[in-house]
């Protein structure tokens, strides 16, 4: 009984001291989690913020950005060669999910530099006044997220 007490806390310790893997709440599982890092307070996986707009926005039209309002939250996988892979979005705005196409566009068309390992990028759009701006975030506690300064 002790032995069965003892094992099922040294795994609910390990369980609660994994690391999340979705900052948010819709999820796409094609992403293959098998281990990587979230940025902390500095940039690892680097993009000029024009690009990354540029390339995530491309399929949607001008009446469509013009009309949006709120916050678009992106959890990107990168690997080590450079693709992107979407892990899981918060839609905080009133544009359809489905209409923006964001799991094809960024697997198809974002392409970051070569990487030591695979490190998690999240990434939030600001739609307002018919403009787009970004703002990288990064973790160090696994529960807040803050942003994160050009280094």
């Amino acid at each position: 009984m002790k032995k069965v007490l003892f094992f099922t806390l040294l795994l609910s310790c390990f369980c609660l001291k994994s690391p999340a893997q979705h900052v948010y709440p819709e999820v796409y599982d094609h992403c293959y989690l098998d281990e990587f890092e979230f940025e902390t307070d500095k940039l690892i996986a680097r993009m000029k913020p024009n690009t990354l707009i540029e390339t995530v926005s491309q399929s949607w039209s001008k009446k469509m950005v013009d009309k949006a309002e709120g916050y678009l939250g992106l959890q990107i996988l990168v690997d080590k060669r450079g693709n992107s892979c979407l892990v899981s979005v918060r839609n905080d705005t009133n544009l359809n999910l489905k209409k923006l196409d964001l799991n094809k566009s960024i697997a198809d068309n974002l392409k970051w530099p070569r990487m030591s390992g695979k490190i998690c990028v999240i990434v939030l759009l600001e739609f307002k006044d018919g403009q787009i701006s970004m703002k990288r975030l990064g973790t160090q506690d696994m529960r807040n997220l803050v942003e994160i300064k050009e280094n």
